[in-house]
């Protein structure tokens, strides 16, 4: 539990769940408080069970990042990928990418389909229209040869 003040009140707020783990005192710029509010105790659980060692590491591969847009994006993949490795400790996020690499590659073949098919209707209209010019072209040579009564 912290306590902030600022002019005559005092303000106390809890400490996000990654500083309690580490047993520390959560500053004010603490990384890791928007990531792990109370109530994300799983996900502490499977980041520390991937990365290990108090989340040194995490803390470590976070402050080469210099733009914060980037770290914000690196916390969450990593927080990602360590509930994908709890969820299937074998594939990961790996098995995941796999599953949607086929699903793209097996939508690609149904549009190649559905435009081969587009192709085949537009070809026989052009076709048929092609006919038709022809057909109306006989009946108007026809009827100028008709006698005229």
């Amino acid at each position: 539990m912290s306590i902030s003040t600022s002019g005559n009140t005092a303000i106390m707020t809890e400490d996000c769940l990654a500083c309690k783990y580490q047993r520390r005192r959560c500053p004010a710029y603490c990384l890791f408080a928007p990531y792990f509010p109370h109530g994300h105790e799983q996900q502490l659980k499977n980041m520390h069970k991937l990365f290990g060692s108090g989340m040194v590491n995490v803390i470590k591969l976070v402050r080469t990042i210099e733009d914060p847009s980037k770290k914000d994006i690196a916390i969450r993949t990593i927080m990602v990928q360590s509930d994908m490795r709890a969820k299937d400790p074998v594939g990961g996020c790996y098995r995941i990418i796999q599953e949607l690499q086929h699903q793209i590659e097996c939508t690609q073949a149904e549009l190649d389909q559905i435009y081969y098919t587009i192709a085949i209707c537009r070809a026989q209209n052009a076709h048929r229209l092609q006919m038709q010019k022809i057909d109306d072209g006989d009946h108007c040579q026809m009827m100028n040869k008709l006698p005229l009564i």
